[in-house]
């Protein structure tokens, strides 16, 4: 079969139509999509080994935020007492960006986070809290953004800030780390469970200058957390059902109909 010139440059045409109508569509947890809902699903941080050290050594307290929750692993070691050695913050997921046309997952965002706390430690700290909550997970350029509230007058200098608790602010969709790779599907085209892996999580420069200024870390605490190289990973599951087409709901309607009517005559019966 031969194709004119006329036929080809149509079909390109209608190839670059497609495109330029193709749009990202966020849809929250009970909304829909192409006939598809999203039913909710989790975003789970999980920290490091090495950003467990980090925390361990500045004694630094993690809870959660609602509506995630925190999940931390304790093990014994004699004649030490009890040692953190995992920390996982689990959130509901708040929404999904979508291609409208190809149902490939551009955005994942979820509520809630963790706030994590550090006392005042001679050499480490001089005190502050940390709180990073609705994590962004952006698929196209593989950055992951959340919100950050704390006390960030130190991040000018590169340094922790003054303690005063007037200054605490909040930054919204702040860029915070970048990942390495996504393992799973990312094309939501059909009922079912979702489930991700978001792996090697790196802090950017600003990332870690607004750590450095909410913990107030200092000597040893900032050094340590500047060597860790990878915060840990991302495990996502997305939820989704099928949504009956218009026609579907039409014929239930009219099935009730003649059920109804069919009543009425053998009532008269």
């Amino acid at each position: 079969m031969q194709y004119t010139l006329k036929t080809l440059a149509a079909a390109a045409a209608l190839t670059v139509a497609g495109i330029a109508n193709a749009a990202p569509v966020t849809i929250a947890t009970g909304e829909s999509l192409n006939n598809l809902k999203l039913d909710g699903g989790t975003g789970a941080l999980s920290f490091s080994s090495s950003l467990i050290t980090a925390l361990n050594v500045g004694k630094i307290v993690i809870t959660e935020v609602a509506p995630a929750t925190v999940n931390e692993t304790v093990v014994t070691t004699p004649p030490f007492g009890s040692t953190r050695t995992g920390a996982t913050a689990t959130a509901p997921i708040g929404s999904v960006t979508l291609d409208d046309t190809t149902a490939s997952v551009l955005k994942v965002s979820t509520s809630g986070g963790a706030l994590l706390k550090a006392d005042p430690l001679a050499g480490v700290s001089l005190g502050g809290t940390l709180a990073v909550t609705n994590i962004a997970v952006d698929l196209t350029t593989k950055r992951i953004y959340a919100s950050i509230t704390g006390n960030f007058t130190g991040v000018a200098n590169n340094t922790y800030a003054a303690y005063d608790n007037t200054e605490i602010t909040t930054k919204d969709n702040f860029y915070l780390w970048d990942y390495a790779s996504l393992t799973g599907p990312t094309v939501v085209n059909a009922a079912g469970t979702y489930t991700n892996a978001i792996t090697g999580l790196t802090i950017t420069t600003d990332g870690y200058k607004h750590f450095v200024s909410a913990l107030r870390l200092y000597e040893l605490g900032a050094s340590t957390l500047q060597g860790v190289t990878n915060f840990g990973s991302i495990n996502s599951t997305i939820n989704v059902s099928a949504v009956p087409e218009p026609s579907t709901y039409a014929m239930a309607l009219a099935g009730l109909a003649l059920v109804g009517v069919a009543a009425r005559r053998a009532r008269k019966a």
